[in-house]
C-alpha cells in the first residue's frame, strides 16, 4: 500500500466521526497542509469527501459503501442493553464517541446518573472511555491523551497517558476494560467495543453499577458482555 493511498484511507476514517478542516487532517497526518490540500481536492473530485464551508466530510462513495440507518443502530442498541441487563441485574449501556467525550445511545437499568444530553469529558476516567480510546488510531490517541494538567480524580484512576495506552493495548488485544472507583467511589463497570457498520465514531457497551454487584461474579459479566457485543 502506497503512502498516499494509506493517508487517504486514514483521512476518510477520520472524516466519518466528524468534519475537520485541512489543518486539523494535516496535524493529525503529520503532513504538510498543501499535501493534504491536494490529496482533499482528488477525493472531492471522485465524490469521497465532500466539502461544507471550511471542513471536508464524507461524500456520497464513500457513504454507500458502510451506511447503515442511524435509527435501526439505535434499536438495536437498546436491545443489545436491554439483554445485557436482563442477565446481569446491572445497568446496561451503550454509548458513542462525541467529540472528545462519550455519549450515551441506548440504557437499560437504573439510570439516574446518566446526563444523556452532555457528553462524558476526560474519556480515560471511564472504563467505556479506555474502549472508546482503543479504537481510534494511534495518532488520534495521542492527541486525546495530549492533556496538561492530567486530570485524575481519585488514586484509582489511570495515573498518566502511559496508564492508559497500557489499558487501550489490552483492550486491543480482545480483554475488557475494567474500573473501579475511578471517578464515582464505590462504583464498578466492565466494558468491551461494540463493532457497528456505519460511518461514524467507535461505540462500547458497559456493564455498571455497585462495586460489589459488578465484582461478585465478574467473569459472568464479562461473558454476558461478550454475548452482548456478539449478537
Amino acid at each position: 500500500m502506497t503512502t498516499s493511498l494509506l493517508r487517504g484511507l486514514r483521512a476518510l476514517e477520520m472524516l466519518g466521526g466528524e468534519a475537520l478542516g485541512v489543518s486539523e487532517i494535516a496535524r493529525r497526518l503529520g503532513v504538510d497542509k498543501a499535501g493534504v490540500s491536494r490529496m482533499l481536492g482528488q477525493l472531492h473530485a471522485e465524490g469521497w469527501v465532500l466539502r461544507t464551508g471550511a471542513r471536508y466530510v464524507l461524500g456520497e462513495r464513500a457513504v454507500a459503501m458502510v451506511a447503515t440507518d442511524p435509527a435501526a443502530v439505535r434499536r438495536r442498541a437498546g436491545r443489545v442493553a436491554e439483554r445485557l441487563h436482563e442477565r446481569t441485574g446491572l445497568t446496561a449501556v451503550v454509548v458513542r464517541l462525541a467529540g472528545d467525550g462519550a455519549r450515551p445511545v441506548a440504557v437499560a437499568g437504573p439510570a439516574d446518573f446518566l446526563d444523556p444530553e452532555a457528553p462524558y469529558e476526560h474519556l480515560w476516567l471511564t472504563a467505556g472511555g479506555i474502549v472508546l480510546l482503543a479504537q481510534l488510531p494511534d495518532p488520534e490517541l495521542d492527541r486525546r491523551l495530549d492533556v496538561t494538567p492530567w486530570a485524575r480524580p481519585s488514586p484509582a484512576a489511570p495515573r498518566d497517558a502511559a496508564a492508559v495506552r497500557e489499558l487501550v493495548r489490552a483492550v486491543r488485544a480482545g480483554a475488557p476494560a475494567e474500573e473501579l472507583s475511578w471517578t464515582i467511589a464505590g462504583a464498578g463497570c466492565i466494558a468491551l467495543p461494540w463493532p457497528v457498520v456505519e460511518p461514524g465514531p467507535p461505540y462500547a457497551v458497559l456493564a455498571l453499577g455497585p462495586a460489589g454487584d459488578v465484582g461478585r461474579d465478574a467473569e459472568a459479566v464479562r461473558q454476558a458482555l461478550r454475548d452482548a457485543v456478539g449478537s
